[in-house]
Formats: structure tokens, C-alpha cells, sequence
């Protein structure tokens, strides 16, 4: 037979192998099911491994992100799993790096243990005596008037000349809301001769100084940087329930609730307007999400009657710049008339070029106020 010929070789009979049993055939299987499984196995092992080795290690952070969660069954039932879990990683000693790098950054970023403490003096009442000459009529020799001191009016100095030598010190701070409008109010520092300090923190507010305590912060700020102007962007994070000073849970919209967030910010704007500072106070967006809509304009509309006392804070108001009370809006025109996407994907916080729009309405108030070198 000539191998060499195809025509002979698809015509050959073929050598038959070994026929195995059904008995040989199922253990073949198996053992190649073993052996495909097997590392599988292993590799689901080796994630998980290492997802708890990273929950151990970062044990702090999740209790951190179980503490910021807003006050109810879920939050305490997440915080006590997560208080657990740091409790075992303090006893592995896991933690301690994260716990070095977190008091590391920390320190960069200025924070103090050392809270300074801010009394407010509340006007006393004045009894004036005054002795009248009685007349005809009249049989009283004396009247006493009982009248409240008004309380103090912080005076707004002008604007003084801004120089290179003499840069103008601006803070910006709040939440995460803050950051663009921070990075794009600094990034004129070369042009408007400014000296930009950025604190925002993420999902913080006033509703929740256990969590993170800005009026704490800020009296330690002013004493150390000593600004001139404050830019204030904050109250995303507070529509949620608060507890008082007394321990009662405050629900989120009511009166009692009002009245707690205004003089938390009443509180707040004392701290940063010691020696005659300027504040800025940026209101909150329309939001996308329906129930935090509803919570920003609670927060716009206590702030505004707090402001409205206030003639040294000014309120850059966009709520009608991003929609207002037509809708929210995501994309719309900018300042000079081409369409920007205004908002990112959350709904929640604004976009750069929506930032450094807000950072012009700034800049020109700031305009208003100081003289800035041409």
C-alpha cells in the first residue's frame, strides 16, 4: 500500500484504542473535573484571603464609612460589625500601618487634637432709671424703662489692594462640593495674586459633628491661617436626621430640626467671621435625586434667613444658575453661551466647568471688594 497516496491512506483501517468502561469513563471525569476545579478553588480562596487581610488592615476606614452613614437600625447594625472587625485588627495589631498613614496625612493636612474654645456673650438687659419732672396732672416723680441691648453688628472693612507681596488669603471649605470649586478658585492664584487654602472633606456637614466637627475645625483654621476671605460650600451631606445636644433625635425637615441646623450655621458663621472676615456662602444646586432636592432646598431656605441677618456673609446663590425650580439640569449653557456638561454622573455634585463658573461669581464679588493688580 503506497502511504504516500491520500486516496489510500482515508481508505486504511484505522488501529482502534482501548474501550474503556462506564465505570472508566466516570472516573476520568471526575479526576478531570478535579483537576480543572481544584485551582479554581484555590483562586476564590486566595480573593478572599486578601479581601479580609485588606478589611483588617483598613479596619479604621470602614468604621469611619459605617459612622458617616445617616442615624437609624442599618448604621448602628454596620457599625457595630465594623467596630468588631477593627477590634480583632487592633488585637492582630493589622492596622497600625493604616493608622500611621492616616495620622500622617493628618498632620499634612493641618488638623490639631487642640480645639480652642469660642464664647458667645449673649446681650444682657438694661435697666435705665430715668427721673421725669411730674407735671400738672401727673403724680409719679419716677420712671423705670426696661430695654435689650441690640447685638453687636460686625462691620465689613473695604477692600484693601491686593499685591504680589501682599496676596489676598481666601479659605475654601466644605464637603466634597468643595474640591472643584477649591482647585479652580487656586488655580487664578498666579493671575489675582491669591493665597488658596482647600479643607474639603468628603460627607461631612453640620449635621453631623460626630462624625467630623467643622466648627471645631474652623476656630482652629482661623487662628492658624488667619484669612481674609471664607468660601463656604457645604450642607449636601446634612439632609439627614441630627441628635441635639440633649441626645433627641431630630428628624430631618421638621421645625425642631430647622431650628437646630440654623444655629448650628448661626455658630459657625461667628467662628468665621471673627476679625471682620469676608464669607462667601455658596447655595446648594438643584439636585437630581427628588428626596435630596427636597433636603438642599430646606438647607437654601434656613440659610437664607440666617444670611439675611448677616452683612458680612454674602450668598452666591446658584440655584436658578443650574436649573432652579424648573428641573435639574445636566447639561446646559455656560457663560459664554456654548453648552457645558454641568453636573457628573451622581447628580449630586457639580463638574469643573460648572466649578469655575461658580469660581467667576466669586472672583466677582471678590472684585467688588478688593482692588487686584492689573
Amino acid at each position: 500500500m503506497d502511504t504516500n497516496d491520500p486516496l489510500e491512506r482515508a481508505v486504511r483501517p484505522r488501529e482502534r484504542g482501548e474501550i474503556w468502561t462506564d465505570e472508566q469513563f466516570r472516573a476520568a471525569r471526575e479526576h478531570d473535573l478535579t483537576e480543572r476545579t481544584t485551582p479554581v478553588l484555590r483562586a476564590v480562596l486566595a480573593v478572599l484571603g486578601c479581601l479580609l487581610l485588606a478589611l483588617l488592615l483598613t479596619s479604621g476606614k470602614v468604621v469611619e464609612i459605617a459612622e458617616r452613614q445617616e442615624f437609624g437600625d442599618a448604621r448602628d447594625l454596620n457599625l457595630a460589625v465594623a467596630e468588631g472587625i477593627d477590634r480583632a485588627a487592633n488585637f492582630l495589631s493589622l492596622n497600625r500601618p493604616y493608622d500611621a498613614l492616616r495620622d500622617l496625612r493628618d498632620a499634612n493636612n493641618g488638623r490639631s487634637e487642640t480645639v480652642a474654645v469660642v464664647t458667645t456673650t449673649i446681650p444682657a438687659t438694661t435697666t435705665t432709671t430715668t427721673t421725669t419732672v411730674p407735671a400738672a396732672n401727673d403724680s409719679s416723680s419716677e420712671a423705670t424703662t426696661t430695654t435689650t441691648a441690640a447685638p453687636a453688628t460686625t462691620t465689613v472693612p473695604a477692600g484693601r489692594v491686593v499685591t504680589d507681596d501682599a496676596p489676598l488669603r481666601v479659605y475654601v471649605a466644605g464637603d466634597s462640593q468643595a474640591t472643584y470649586l477649591g482647585q479652580a478658585i487656586a488655580s487664578e492664584s498666579g493671575v489675582r495674586s491669591l493665597e488658596v487654602e482647600l479643607d474639603d472633606r468628603i460627607s461631612t456637614g453640620l449635621a453631623r459633628p460626630d462624625y467630623f466637627d467643622w466648627p471645631a475645625q474652623w476656630t482652629n483654621q482661623m487662628v492658624e491661617l488667619d484669612p481674609e476671605v471664607v468660601v463656604l460650600f457645604i450642607g449636601a451631606n446634612d439632609h439627614q436626621d441630627m441628635v441635639d445636644a440633649a441626645g433627641q433625635r431630630l428628624i430631618e425637615g421638621s421645625e425642631a430640626w430647622r431650628d437646630e441646623w440654623r444655629a448650628r450655621l448661626i455658630a459657625a458663621l461667628d467662628i468665621l467671621t471673627t476679625d471682620n472676615r469676608i464669607v462667601y456662602w455658596v447655595t446648594q444646586p438643584p439636585m437630581r435625586d427628588g428626596a435630596l432636592d427636597a433636603g438642599v432646598r430646606v438647607i437654601n431656605e434656613v440659610a437664607e434667613e440666617v444670611l439675611a441677618e448677616r452683612s458680612e456673609v454674602t450668598a452666591i446663590d446658584i440655584w436658578d444658575l443650574f436649573g432652579g425650580d424648573g428641573a435639574y439640569q445636566g447639561r446646559l449653557a455656560g457663560p459664554d453661551g456654548n453648552t457645558i456638561t454641568a453636573r457628573i454622573s451622581d447628580g449630586v455634585h457639580l463638574s469643573r466647568p460648572a466649578a469655575s463658573w461658580v469660581a467667576d461669581l466669586v472672583f466677582a464679588e471678590l472684585d467688588v471688594r478688593f482692588t487686584f493688580p492689573p
